[in-house]
């Protein structure tokens, strides 16, 4: 002892008092040391010796030094407090006496307690002590879920990820406790929601804040309370009596996605309040789509009419395009009308063969295009040159295509009839109707 003291603590003793003479000792003067200038100088002499044993951690030496600080000048450093809780939460790792444990675990929860007191920022430190006790003593949940929920009432949006997610985890625990109500689940889990959701729009790359999300939105599935009837039951009364309330149409929607809760009409009813206010071509589509599932193709046309019309991105329209093309086909019986569907979303991507095929299967379906068997068979030729296009622009289609090109081809018609016709396979052929395309002599294969 007497070694260390020669060569670890005088040193540190002679540099901390240089460097108070070096400042004309202004410590000397500050009440935060102490209320006298022997109770300051000793302030300043534990500080800097509990300082050299914590930083060569040696904390069982620097504890006696570092309690003398924390009862005689508690407002002299903000790092009394951080060291402590680091301190405190050793020992409390290798404490194996339980009751003694508990005391430990009292003593941390004082010092945040001081450190608010001396240096404020009450919902920062809140947040840490709630985390600490909920990791050190699960039977003090409520206690630690309470800190927590002050925090974040205060820190909001600001609130760290390990802070949200242990107050996602307490408010699951408090809600198989029966401490609280489905409602407040799923209030919070709104809450956090949209505060993460916030926090990634302004850092997109920040994968920890991405998978703290993920992992309060897993809490939420496996809580017993996400489920459709519940958020139904909770915010159809309230969205009927504020249905002008675009936050509350937003937190309602967003809920009922993440729980796949589609198929309520709420879900329609508050999507359609969030386009009407910010009408957008995703939200249009993701509406024309549900409709469609429910067979109102009159609600669906609608709003594959909006996304085309708000979509900028020509993959996206033609997409679009070619779903409102079958709808018009199989629902509307309108061929014409899909088949000009089907042309613009060509114009909007050329490479997309899936639009030729719908045009092909439209000309195969027509039964009435001619006045005879003969002219009613060289539609199938306009049939089989859209389904060679497709697969020409699209290779992925080709072995669908050549399915329905050796189907059609059969139907061609036969090659006494051509001759009949005067006709030369080879030569070109307009058909008439609404189709009205030049295509290929060609006989049944």
């Amino acid at each position: 002892m007497k070694k260390f003291l020669t060569y670890r603590i005088l040193p540190a003793i002679a540099i901390l008092l240089f460097a108070l003479n070096s400042r004309g000792q202004a410590y000397l003067q500050d009440p935060k040391f102490g209320d006298s200038q022997e109770a300051r100088q000793e302030c300043a002499a534990n500080l800097s010796l509990y300082q050299e044993f914590y930083n060569q951690r040696d904390f069982n030496r620097a504890k006696p030094l570092w309690m003398k600080v924390l009862k005689n000048c508690p407002a002299a450093r903000q790092n009394t407090y951080v060291h402590g809780v680091r301190m405190l939460k050793t020992w409390i790792d290798e404490e194996p006496n339980p009751i003694r444990k508990n005391v430990l675990i009292d003593s941390l929860m004082m010092v945040y307690d001081m450190r608010i007191q001396y240096f404020g920022n009450k919902g920062v430190i809140l947040g840490q002590k709630g985390v600490d006790l909920a990791a050190l003593d699960q039977d003090k949940y409520e206690e630690a879920y309470n800190y927590i929920a002050e925090s974040v009432a205060t820190e909001k949006e600001g609130s760290s990820g390990v802070v949200m997610f242990t107050y996602m985890n307490l408010t699951k625990t408090m809600y198989d406790n029966n401490k609280i109500d489905a409602e407040k689940v799923i209030n919070t889990y709104s809450m956090l929601a949209d505060y993460l959701d916030a926090q990634i729009k302004d850092k997109p790359d920040d994968q920890r804040t991405v998978q703290v999300k993920e992992s309060v939105d897993a809490i939420f599935a496996n809580s017993g309370v996400a489920n459709c009837e519940n958020l139904v039951a909770l915010f159809e009364p309230r969205v009927k009596a504020n249905p002008s309330d675009i936050d509350l149409a937003a937190k309602t929607y967003n809920l009922l996605s993440a729980n796949r809760c589609e198929d309520a009409p709420l879900y329609r009813q508050v999507g359609e309040i969030l386009f009407n206010n910010e009408p957008t071509a995703a939200r249009a589509y993701e509406l024309a789509k549900i409709y469609t599932g429910l067979r109102e193709f009159k609600k669906s046309e609608k709003f594959y009419q909006e996304a085309i019309k708000f979509e900028s991105d020509s993959v996206k329209k033609s997409v679009y395009l070619c779903e409102y093309s079958n709808i018009m086909c199989n629902e509307f019986k309108n061929p014409q009308q899909a088949r000009a569907l089907a042309l613009q979303a060509i114009a909007e991507n050329p490479n997309l063969g899936h639009a030729y095929i719908i045009i092909g299967n439209l000309y195969a379906a027509e039964k009435n295009c001619g006045n005879d068997d003969f002219e009613k068979r060289t539609v199938y030729w306009a049939a089989v040159d859209k389904f060679m296009k497709a697969k020409q622009v699209d290779p992925s289609l080709t072995e669908d295509c050549n399915k329905l090109i050796n189907i059609y081809s059969q139907y061609f018609p036969a090659q006494q009839d051509i001759f009949f016709q005067d006709l030369e396979p080879g030569s070109r052929y307009t058909i008439n109707c609404w189709i009205n395309e030049v295509t290929t002599v060609r006989a049944r294969p």
